[in-house]
């Protein structure tokens, strides 16, 4: 099985980070083929709303987002990680899933999926239900 782990923390080193390595060692103890991802490393543009990938399949920017979805078509499954920041996902996870929205739900469908939000502070549970994959 083939799985993709996605840290949506600006911080690689961090306990979203923290959490999700433990999950891939575990995967990987488990025969998995894990591919882990720290979004903070990537070279994504901003989406700029004009709907090529849904038009195409395809984002009219060739860079870092548009190779992970490439990576999202061909994985069994995908683990998505972030904090929590002003009851919401991290801005760097937003702007991944702003650039993905109608690709990914095409990406994901028949997919096993996970999502971890961290946090210790008010919004945590509001994170939890929006970064849901459903």
């Amino acid at each position: 099985m083939n799985i993709i782990v996605i840290n949506g923390s600006p911080r690689p080193d961090g306990l979203t980070a923290a959490m999700l390595h433990r999950l891939a060692d575990t995967l990987l103890q488990k025969g998995a083929d894990v591919q882990y991802y720290d979004l903070s490393k990537l070279h994504m543009k901003q989406c700029s709303g004009c709907c090529a990938c849904y038009r195409t399949g395809h984002c009219i920017f060739q860079d870092d987002a548009e190779r992970l979805s490439d990576a999202i078509a061909k994985a069994d499954g995908i683990v998505i990680g972030s904090p929590t920041y002003v009851s919401n996902v991290s801005g760097l996870l937003k702007t991944f899933i702003d650039r993905g929205h109608f690709v990914i739900e095409q990406l994901l469908r028949g997919k096993y999926a996970v999502g971890i939000a961290t946090g210790e502070n008010y919004g945590s549970r509001d994170t939890a239900r929006i970064s849901a994959i459903r």
